[in-house]
């Protein structure tokens, strides 16, 4: 009966195109010894490295075990963290970061959050790295930590994020009185609840027709939605729901380290020389220089 040995090695060996003269040759043996090895005979434990060699396989795979399967980095760190419980994984995410963090500006080891920094409440200590391929900036104090990483796109940042005229909607809206506040009162409040006019108007503490034209503001928006509620009167009532979700918390956390911008770092570098912005969206004559040129062409 063929052993499991002698199975692998004629697989192999016509997998490879390789003759059994020709292993013979190679090992220093007769091609009959190679025969009888394929039949049901072992060879010389010490020719097993030789043989494996000039085959292009382990010893291991000779005697009929498959190599585990080389596995990436990024695989690794799927498994990994499918394993952990859910409401640990944002918090092993968060370190994982920072360690990818550490090894950028060159250090060999990992070291934790220093205690001080974490219960750290009247300074603060980010980390931030600019590069021509990209940026990363962090907040590390305990109480309000995040992590931002933005690969450089080729035609600058500003291919996506340029100029907007609603963009100036959006600071007219707030800079009215109480916009602000009324979307600090639903950020605070459980996205799946509804509100109407006068429940805003009363959070507040201001007249239900100012409390209209902020929801009308935020309807144009899109910061919420209105629907009519059939409350079996003569009019339907309108109620609303927030549609903002976290956005709302990164947008209040970038304008708060644009207003206050970080002066500690516990890592720092900067290699970015180029701007962040390349194609003067601003300009109000951006477009229409384009389409000139590609009328011209």
């Amino acid at each position: 009966m063929d052993n499991l040995f002698s199975i692998n090695l004629r697989k192999i060996r016509k997998q490879k195109g390789v003759t059994q003269e020709q292993l013979a040759d190679a090992v220093g043996v007769s091609a009959q010894a190679v025969s009888k090895w394929e039949i049901s005979s072992y060879p010389d434990a010490g020719l097993l490295p030789a043989i494996a060699d000039f085959l292009g396989v382990t010893i291991d795979e000779l005697f009929g075990k498959i190599p585990e399967k080389e596995v990436s980095i990024y695989q690794k760190i799927i498994n990994y963290i499918k394993e952990l419980p859910y409401d640990e994984r944002i918090r092993e995410i968060f370190e994982i970061c920072r360690a990818c963090t550490i090894a950028f500006v060159g250090a060999d080891e990992y070291v934790p959050i220093f205690k001080s920094v974490l219960e750290a409440k009247d300074w603060e200590t980010h980390s931030q790295i600019t590069t021509e391929t990209g940026w990363l900036q962090a907040r590390l104090n305990g109480n309000l930590q995040y992590f931002l990483l933005m690969p450089s796109p080729e035609c600058g940042y500003d291919s996506v994020l340029k100029y907007d005229e609603k963009m100036l909607r959006l600071f007219e809206f707030l800079t009215k009185p109480d916009a602000l506040r009324a979307m600090y009162f639903l950020a605070g409040r459980p996205t799946t609840m509804l509100f109407t006019v006068n429940a805003l108007a009363a959070e507040l503490g201001i007249s239900g027709e100012r409390a209209r034209s902020i929801i009308n503001d935020m309807l144009e928006l899109n910061f919420i939605w209105e629907a009519d509620l059939n409350t079996g009167q003569s009019e339907n009532e309108k109620i609303c729901q927030w549609l903002v979700d976290c956005n709302f918390v990164s947008f209040i956390n970038f304008t708060r380290t644009l207003l206050y911008r970080p002066d500690a770092f516990n890592y720092q570098t900067n290699n970015k020389f180029t701007p962040f912005f390349i194609n003067d969206t601003y300009r109000k004559d951006c477009d229409k220089g384009k389409s000139n040129e590609g009328k011209k062409e």
